[in-house]
C-alpha cells in the first residue's frame, strides 16, 4: 500500500489467523486497515494442526476435553462457542482455499479421545490457514494490510478509542484516527529465554490495553510446550505433539525413558505434567546444557519423513536427522492462556477496543489449552469480533495530536537487549513451569528496579522492551497472587487446588491482582 491513512474505520492490529478472519468480516461495514509487525507470513505459528469435528465426533466429547484441559476453570459457554461455530469457520476455509474436494485428514493429539486435528500439507496446517487467509483478505478492495508497522499506543477520549499511535516501515511516528481497534498481536513468548514463538510476540496488545485502562486477566497462566528443539544460539523450534503420538520416546542423557515414572499415559501425559517431568530430569542430570532427547529411531524412516516434513528439514538445517538421532529438547514457552479480558463477542471494558485469539482472554481455555484448540479459537473469535466491530461501528473522529520526532526502526539497541535479556533471564528461572513465592517476589522486586530504564521508549526496541518488562510484571504478580497449583501455573509451596479461594480468574486492576468468578 502507498503510505498509511490519517484515518480508517478500523485498525486490525496484527495480521495471523485472528486478526485476518476479523478483517475479512470488517470489509463489508468500512475500511480496514491491518497492522503487521513484520511480513503477514510471519505472525503465526506454522506446525500447529487445528481442532474440528471429524464424523466419528461430537460436540459433548470435544466440550468435555476442552473442560478437563482447563482443570475446572473453562467458560462453558466460551467452549461452547468455540465448538459449535468452528465447523462452519472450517468449511470458509476450504471453499476459500484449493483444498476443494480434498479429503481432509484427522489426528489424535494427546489430552484429545477422538481424532479431531485437522492437518493439511504435513505438519504446515497453520502456514496453509495463514495463506488462505491471507488470499482472501487481498480479494477484498477495503482491506489495505501494512506490513513492518509498530503500534506504540491506544489514543482514547472520555473512556472511549479514538485511533492508535504507530511506528511505519520508515521509523516516522504517526496517529490513525478511526472507530474501533481490534488487538490481534498473538502472545508474549519473548518474556522468556526460552520460547517457541517469533520475536514479534513481546505482549504488545496486553501492555498496550493495560495502559489504556483494559482489564486484563489470567496471565498466571503460561502453556510451555515440553519439547522444543534446543540447539544453542538458534531460536527454539516446535516440536509437535504429534511426534510423540506417533510414537517418539522421551530419553533423559542416561538414554533411559523416564515419563513411565511421572504419568500412566507416559509420552501421552497432558503437557504441563510432560514439561515439570523434563525440567526435573534436566535437574537431575546436572549437566551443563540441560536437555533431555525425543528418540524416533525406532520408527518407520519413510513414514516419519512423509508425515512431518517440515519438522524433518528444520532439524536437518541443524545436521540433526530425525529418523537416525537423538534430538536434543527442552520445555519452552508457548501459549498465553490469559490475556485482555472480553465477552464472548470480544468486547474489552474499554469503548470501542476489541481482542480477539491468543491476546484475548474469554475463558475458554481455562487454565491449560487443549492441544489445537488456539487455531480454531482465532477462526471462530475472530469472525465472532469482527461482527460485532461491524454492528458497532461509529463515526471517525480525528485526533489532533501529530508527534513530530522520528524514531529508530532498526533492530540496533544494545542496552534494550541487555535489559530484554535481563527481563527474560529472571522470568525463566523464577517464574517460569515450577513457581515459589520467594522466587516471584525476587522476580518482581528485579523487574520494578528496571522501570527507570523503560520510563522513556525513543525507539522501536525499546518499545518492545517496554511491553515485555510490563506483561512479564503483570505475569509475576498473577502468578504471586494465586496461591495454588492448577492447570499450567504450578507452586512448590502451594502444590494443590484451593477451590474455595482460586476456583476463579485473576484480573489485573492497577496494581492490584483480584478474583472473579
Amino acid at each position: 500500500m502507498k503510505g498509511l491513512p490519517a484515518e480508517t474505520d478500523f485498525v486490525v492490529i496484527g495480521a495471523g489467523v485472528a486478526g485476518l478472519r476479523a478483517a475479512i468480516e470488517l470489509a463489508a461495514a468500512g475500511r480496514v486497515l491491518v497492522l503487521a509487525k513484520k511480513e503477514v507470513s510471519e505472525s503465526n505459528p506454522q506446525s500447529a494442526p487445528v481442532t474440528a469435528l471429524s464424523d466419528e465426533d461430537e460436540v459433548i466429547l470435544h466440550l468435555q476435553d476442552t473442560l478437563d484441559a482447563g482443570d475446572h476453570l473453562c467458560n462453558p459457554e466460551a467452549v461452547k462457542i468455540l465448538l459449535e461455530e468452528g465447523p462452519p469457520r472450517i468449511d470458509e476455509l476450504i471453499a476459500w482455499g484449493s483444498h476443494h474436494g480434498s479429503k481432509l485428514v484427522f489426528g489424535l493429539e494427546s489430552a484429545h479421545s477422538r481424532h479431531r486435528s485437522l492437518h493439511s500439507e504435513g505438519d504446515s496446517t497453520g502456514g496453509d490457514i495463514l495463506r488462505v487467509l491471507h488470499a482472501k483478505a487481498n480479494s477484498l478492495k477495503h482491506i489495505s494490510v501494512a506490513p513492518f508497522c509498530f503500534s506504540t499506543g491506544l489514543l482514547t477520549d472520555a473512556g472511549h478509542i479514538t485511533g492508535i499511535s504507530l511506528i511505519d516501515d520508515k521509523g516516522v511516528p504517526q496517529e490513525i484516527a478511526c472507530s474501533a481497534v481490534l488487538l490481534a498481536t498473538g502472545g508474549m513468548g519473548q518474556i522468556y529465554r526460552n520460547t517457541t514463538n517469533p520475536d514479534v510476540a513481546t505482549g504488545d496488545g496486553v501492555a498496550m490495553a493495560f495502559r489504556a485502562d483494559a482489564e486484563v486477566g489470567d496471565l498466571e497462566f503460561v502453556q510451555f510446550h515440553p519439547t522444543a528443539l534446543y540447539v544453542k544460539k538458534v531460536p527454539r523450534f516446535l516440536l509437535s505433539e504429534a511426534l510423540r503420538t506417533e510414537g517418539a520416546h522421551l530419553r533423559n542423557f542416561e538414554m533411559n525413558r523416564f515419563m513411565g515414572k511421572y504419568h500412566p499415559m507416559g509420552e501421552l501425559a497432558p503437557r504441563d505434567l510432560v514439561a515439570r517431568a523434563i525440567v526435573h530430569e534436566m535437574e537431575v542430570s546436572r549437566a551443563k546444557d540441560p536437555f533431555v532427547y525425543l528418540d524416533l529411531t525406532h520408527l518407520n524412516t519413510a513414514k516419519v519423513r512423509k508425515r512431518f516434513p517440515r519438522t524433518y528439514a528444520a532439524c536437518m538445517a541443524h545436521n540433526i536427522d530425525i529418523t537416525e538421532d537423538m534430538i536434543p529438547v527442552r520445555p519452552a514457552a508457548h501459549f498465553m492462556i490469559g490475556g485482555v479480558r472480553t465477552n464472548l463477542d470480544g468486547k474489552t471494558n474499554v469503548n470501542g477496543l476489541y481482542a480477539a485469539g491468543e491476546t484475548a482472554a474469554t475463558g475458554v481455555h481455562g487454565a491449560n489449552r487443549l492441544p489445537s484448540n488456539s487455531l480454531l479459537e482465532g477462526l471462530v473469535y475472530g469472525a465472532r469480533t469482527g461482527k460485532a466491530m461491524r454492528e458497532g461501528v461509529k463515526p471517525v473522529s480525528r485526533s489532533s495530536a501529530q508527534p513530530k520526532a522520528a524514531y529508530s526502526n532498526g533492530p540496533v539497541d544494545t542496552g534494550m537487549e541487555e535489559v530484554i535479556g535481563q527481563i527474560q533471564a529472571v522470568m525463566e528461572s523464577e517464574v517460569g513451569i515450577v513457581r515459589t513465592r520467594m522466587g516471584m517476589q525476587k522476580a518482581i522486586k528485579n523487574l520494578e528496579q528496571m522501570a527507570a530504564k523503560l520510563a522513556h521508549p525513543k525507539t522501536r526496541r525499546a518499545h518492545e522492551a517496554a511491553n515485555l518488562h510490563l506483561a512479564a510484571l503483570l505475569v509475576a504478580r498473577s502468578a504471586l497472587a494465586r496461591e495454588e497449583s492448577r492447570g499450567t501455573h504450578y507452586r512448590m509451596d502451594y502444590p494443590d487446588h484451593d477451590d474455595k479461594k482460586f476456583l476463579k480468574h485473576s484480573v489485573v486492576r492497577a496494581d492490584k491482582v483480584v478474583f472473579v468468578s
